[in-house]
């Protein structure tokens, strides 16, 4: 029988073993940075919701909220999701939150930051709010300071007047919520998007007056995922925002909707707001 022996130079091998490395910085990874959870407050231990949390700290796990879906930076201080997302948020109570990257020193971590005001999207064809077009807007001012920067850059648009049916896109998220990060005995409790990869399946014009076109997407589409964004593979630009899916039985299929950014784009351009110390922000 023979015995398997270490190399001699395995101490310098397992050295180069990148541990915690998060991957090379591609479009999508670039991207993932702009999208965020939203959520409520339930469940969070009581104390100062301001501080951020190192990944790496023991209770880092407690302070994950419930996730009720995702939104994505837009412009400063501004939030981009579905409505029936804000629907489920808590902002009048002062409960409703979101998890933005920070670091602390050298350790990367996470900080909730709560939401302001919410409202729905308005109709540029009536100047109205539109019950139709699942599309709603956070305004969180951001708290940004050198020892807890505020890590979130506001997305790249792509045209989504271009797509064709057959097109290749990816849908990026917080699918499952809360419990995704949760699924495993180890490396639990690290928030970061998860993206998939379909194809438009078909493009949906407008049919009734007060309708949005709409892109059909061959991906699933889980509870979490509402308010994500639909981008180019290879740019990492949005081109549209993640409203719901087909099940069933309660089986997911292949069948996700979505806003094109030729709606979302002119309208989140279009918003700006004065924060207390008279700030206008765009």
């Amino acid at each position: 029988m023979t015995k398997s022996k270490r190399p001699t130079n395995s101490k310098d091998a397992f050295a180069r073993i990148p541990w915690a490395y998060r991957g090379r910085q591609t479009p999508l990874a670039r991207l993932a940075q702009s999208i965020v959870p939203v959520g409520n407050k339930e469940g969070l231990p009581s104390g100062d919701l301001t501080l951020s949390m190192p990944i790496q700290d023991p209770g880092h796990e407690d302070w994950i909220m419930d996730i009720q879906g995702t939104a994505f930076q837009v412009g400063e201080g501004k939030l981009l999701t579905c409505w029936h997302v804000c629907e489920t948020l808590r902002v009048r109570e002062r409960q409703a939150f979101y998890y933005a990257n920070s670091r602390l020193g050298e350790h990367q971590a996470q900080r909730p930051y709560p939401v302001a005001m919410q409202f729905n999207f308005i109709d540029p064809r009536t100047d109205a709010g539109n019950p139709l077009i699942d599309v709603g807007m956070l305004i969180s001012p951001a708290i940004h300071s050198e020892a807890a920067p505020y890590l979130v850059p506001k997305v790249m648009w792509g045209d989504s007047t271009r797509l064709g049916v057959g097109d290749r896109v990816v849908i990026g998220g917080f699918p499952l919520g809360r419990d995704l990060f949760f699924a495993s005995t180890t490396n639990r409790g690290l928030v970061q998007p998860s993206f998939f990869e379909g194809i438009i399946s078909a493009i949906i014009p407008a049919i009734q007056q007060g309708e949005s076109r709409l892109l059909q997407i061959s991906s699933v589409s889980l509870g979490g995922i509402s308010g994500g964004v639909v981008a180019e593979p290879s740019t990492g630009k949005v081109l549209g925002m993640v409203t719901s899916g087909l099940d069933s039985g309660g089986v997911s299929l292949p069948v996700t909707f979505a806003i094109p950014s030729e709606v979302l784009q002119p309208w989140s351009d279009s918003i700006s707001y004065v924060t207390e110390g008279g700030q206008t922000c765009r």
